[in-house]
């Protein structure tokens, strides 16, 4: 989809409680196939999304990481603990971690991006 289009579409269908008959349209169905299929949308709408919540997003490897480590983090920007949701966290420290939901601390410390493989820094 050209990303003009899904801008258009974004703007009709994003954050809005839609009724029953738009939601099972042609083009709300081509608006989500494009928010998950097409890597430009989905960048876009990513990056308006943390930018509209004053995430600092341009310092990560990709905006799935960037997504990601927001949705890790509370209301107050501390990383969330037992929350089953997360699956990726970013330490002060600079490190990255895959949670283990065990009811403890535990974590696995990762070097690399899961998206898209870029080494990770501190």
């Amino acid at each position: 989809m050209e990303l003009e289009k899904f801008k258009s579409l974004h703007a009709r269908f994003f954050g809005k409680d839609l009724p029953e008959e738009v939601v099972h349209s042609e083009e709300y169905e081509a608006y989500e196939e494009a928010i998950h299929q097409d890597e430009t949308c989905y960048n876009w709408a990513t990056a308006e999304k943390l930018k509209a919540r004053g995430f600092d997003y341009k310092n990560y490897c990709c905006m799935m990481m960037a997504d990601k480590v927001y949705e890790s983090l509370d209301e107050d920007g501390e990383i969330k603990d037992d929350d089953p949701e997360v699956i990726i966290n970013k330490w002060d420290e600079g490190f990255y971690g895959i949670p283990v939901h065990n009811g403890g601390a535990t974590m696995v410390v990762i070097n690399y991006c899961p998206w898209c493989g870029s080494k990770l820094s501190k």
